[in-house]
């Protein structure tokens, strides 16, 4: 005869011991998780970099004249209208502006 395995059956005080442990398996695992997803909400310090070097802001400069570029060619296209031209425009060379004040504080 050939038995395959089966588990014994658990009565009483070892079918108790197994669910207290499966229970506190499953209470740290969701633990785990949580503490894991909202940890960074706690953290004082951000790990991202405020300041930008010289480098940086010449990048991020020469991406927002290309915008600018690009959103000139869109308008005279026909796709944009006047007044989101000049809205979005005005608001793209804000951004420039600041970013060559910042470039004169670094340099």
């Amino acid at each position: 005869m050939c038995y395959f395995l089966e588990p014994a059956p658990v009565y009483g005080r070892q079918r108790i011991k197994m669910n207290l442990v499966f229970t506190t398996a499953v209470i740290a695992l969701f633990s785990s998780i949580v503490w894991y997803m909202i940890s960074p909400l706690f953290e004082g310090e951000s790990k991202v970099p405020l300041k930008m070097d010289q480098r940086d802001l010449d990048r991020k400069k020469q991406v927002l004249l290309r915008q600018i570029k690009e959103l000139e060619m869109d308008h005279h296209i026909g796709n944009i209208s006047d007044e989101d031209f000049n809205g979005s425009r005005l608001a793209l060379k804000q951004e420039i502006s600041e970013i060559i004040a910042e470039l004169k504080k670094v340099s």
